[in-house]
């Protein structure tokens, strides 16, 4: 099973989704094949290590051994790259929950390992396979990828949820270029922004001069 990051600004929210999946796997919080950290938990390579010896032994009653961090944006970057092999190869029905309030404190090369789902928009938005962002918005990101600067940014301009369309570019770029890390640091950049409060417009105005042109999805 593919390790899943859950993504929203808000602990509380990221929380209900992991109880969710846990129920569903019949979970509980005491199960002893659960090694479970709160968010404001230290996570360093202790802390990675813990996590590596916990799958290094068998199930003792669930199907597969399972890993919660509320918070996994606080990881040290020494953590993060001690976890990659596990992300990349997890062990057989294990279950591996990551909450965060974005991408923006994660290596390219965990964003690459895990499934990442957005719990915060209205949409719900997924970003764990093609087609899942409306039909309509796949087709406006390819076309604006065959535009002009001006076209882009007229159609900038004249949209309206420009938020949710800044989320829709992050799952859609995620899913059709994922080795093209300085686009992707963009946008988690730009992710960055929108937290910080600067102006949505502006934000998407900056991504439509550094995006790519149609040729980076063949």
């Amino acid at each position: 099973m593919i390790a899943r990051l859950l993504i929203s600004p808000s602990v509380k929210t990221v929380i209900e989704e992991i109880e969710n999946i846990l129920d569903s796997a019949q979970i509980s919080h005491n199960h002893p094949d659960l090694l479970y950290f709160k968010a404001g938990e230290k996570l360093g390579i202790a802390q990675a290590r813990k996590i590596k010896g916990h799958f290094s032994l068998k199930p003792y009653s669930a199907k597969g051994r399972v890993v919660v961090l509320e918070d996994a944006s606080t990881l040290t970057i020494e953590a993060q790259n001690s976890l990659l092999k596990i992300l990349e190869e997890p062990p057989r029905e294990a279950i591996i929950l990551l909450g965060a309030p974005s991408e923006a404190n994660f290596l390219p090369t965990i964003l690459s390992r895990v499934s990442i789902q957005h719990t915060s928009s209205s949409l719900s938005l997924r970003a764990e396979g093609p087609g899942v962002i409306q039909v309509h918005t796949v087709h406006n990101i390819e076309k604006l990828l065959n535009s002009n600067i001006e076209e882009r940014f007229e159609y900038i301009e004249k949209l309206k949820e420009r938020e949710e369309f800044l989320l829709s570019l992050v799952i859609f770029f995620r899913e059709h270029l994922p080795a093209n890390k300085d686009f992707v640091k963009e946008l988690l950049l730009a992710e960055q922004w929108a937290k910080q409060n600067v102006n949505i417009r502006a934000i998407l105005e900056y991504l439509m001069l550094v995006m790519p042109g149609s040729d980076m999805l063949k």
